[in-house]
């Protein structure tokens, strides 16, 4: 299996698309316009105990949604009496989610920096491992003696910063998790890295304690750092980018040899065209998409749900017996499809798929089989709920940022325009 990154520029927004086997599977826009996983010094603007949060702004006259049942530790920088947050609190807050629609981003106290093989993790007790490692003795041993160090470094913290948050009723101990690609390093990578990192973190708290509100004192490395980070074990991997801030950011800080990593130069055929990102990003930006067999797909994103419907368009299926089977075919040709429009618009909650009606009740039980084979290919959950009686197929996905459409700047039924 052949994986190849491209990131590139396309109507001003930074992109990266993953491809398996020639074939799309991502499409990402890597600007941090939202700041996501920077880390600011907020201040506690509103309480509202009958949802168990609070508000913070965390930058100029931006506020976030900051929940107490999934915030333990709070990283307090003003003198407490107590241990939950109140109206004026100075708190260390890391922003995890960006605004959706009539919501605000999400804020959590579980502050987490990754780095190339290790995440040093608030959210953390000890050395977890990836659960993509599976029974690899040298990673064992490596985290039993990061272990080791992790205890001396939190020791370490405590020594140095205890006094100046010896009121504020802060837990600063972490943890951390060793990535998937730590397969391919050795302890002493490891535990530099894990050193850096406890800088890092420590250097963070420094600035907070004598900072000012407002004051941001981490800034992320850009997405596409991360999506490396998760692609560089893979064997067969190559990234080709044309953007110079990116192909330096990624030589730094991510495991890739110079066999695997290319910078392309070509002002006569730009990147997004060679490898049709253009016509992928204008495809799922529109509400119409064709299928090889003639047929289309229309889909509509309302605020409760989306819906799919699956038309035969140029299509002309055959009659008499043969009508189901191949109406079954293109119907599977939609169903792959509409699952890689929504992994590529980044679409979630509850979505309706209106497939062309099938009299054979087997063809549309092997149709749902089908679909929850493919579902598994979608790296966020996916689940494939049944056909209801009317011939409707309910889907859920789960919520991972915003849509494809929200990052590039377009209204819900808005299309690009050239």
């Amino acid at each position: 299996m052949s994986t190849k990154l491209i990131i590139t520029s396309y109507n001003n927004k930074l992109i990266s698309a993953k491809y398996v086997d020639d074939e799309i599977k991502s499409l990402t826009v890597c600007d941090n316009e939202h700041n996501i996983s920077d880390i600011f010094i907020g201040r506690v603007e509103n309480v509202v105990k009958s949802i168990n949060a609070c508000f913070i702004e965390f930058s100029n006259k931006q506020k976030g949604y900051y929940a107490f049942s999934e915030n333990k530790d709070h990283i307090f920088l003003n003198n407490k009496n107590n241990d939950l947050p109140n109206i004026g609190d100075k708190i260390l807050v890391q922003v995890k989610n960006p605004p959706h629609k009539t919501k605000p981003h999400t804020l959590s106290s579980k502050l987490e920096i990754p780095y190339k093989y290790l995440v040093l993790s608030r959210d953390v007790n000890g050395v977890l491992v990836s659960k993509k490692i599976k029974n690899d003795e040298n990673v064992s041993n490596w985290a039993a003696s990061l272990a080791y160090e992790l205890k001396l470094m939190n020791e370490e913290l405590v020594r140095e910063l205890g006094a100046d948050f010896k009121d504020t009723r802060s837990k600063l101990s972490y943890g951390f998790i060793i990535r998937s690609n730590a397969v391919n390093a050795n302890l002493t990578e490891l535990m530099d890295e894990a050193k850096h990192l406890h800088n890092t973190y420590k250097e963070i708290l420094k600035i907070a304690i004598h900072g000012l509100f407002y004051t941001k004192v981490y800034e992320s490395l850009p997405s596409y750092i991360t999506e490396v980070s998760h692609l560089v074990a893979e064997e067969d991997f190559e990234l080709v980018t044309d953007n110079k801030e990116a192909f330096s950011l990624i030589k730094n800080n991510c495991n890739l040899s110079d066999t695997r990593l290319r910078f392309y130069e070509d002002r006569l055929l730009p990147l997004y065209s060679l490898y049709s990102i253009k016509h992928n990003i204008d495809e799922a930006l529109r509400r119409q998409v064709w299928l090889k067999s003639g047929a289309y797909l229309v889909i509509d994103e309302t605020e409760a749900l989306t819906v799919v419907d699956v038309n035969s368009g140029k299509f002309v299926p055959k009659k008499g017996k043969d009508k189901d089977l191949s109406n079954y075919n293109v119907n599977i040709e939609a169903a792959r499809a509409t699952l890689t429009q929504l992994r590529l618009r980044n679409i979630s909650g509850i979505i309706i798929v209106d497939f062309i009606n099938m009299k054979d009740e087997s063809l549309n039980e092997d149709l749902l089989k089908y679909l929850k084979m493919e579902a598994k290919d979608d790296e966020v959950g996916v689940r494939i709920v049944d056909m209801t009686k009317l011939g409707l197929v309910e889907i859920t996905r789960t919520k991972q940022g915003q849509t494809l459409k929200e990052r590039m700047g377009l209204e819900r039924n808005e299309e690009l325009r050239d």
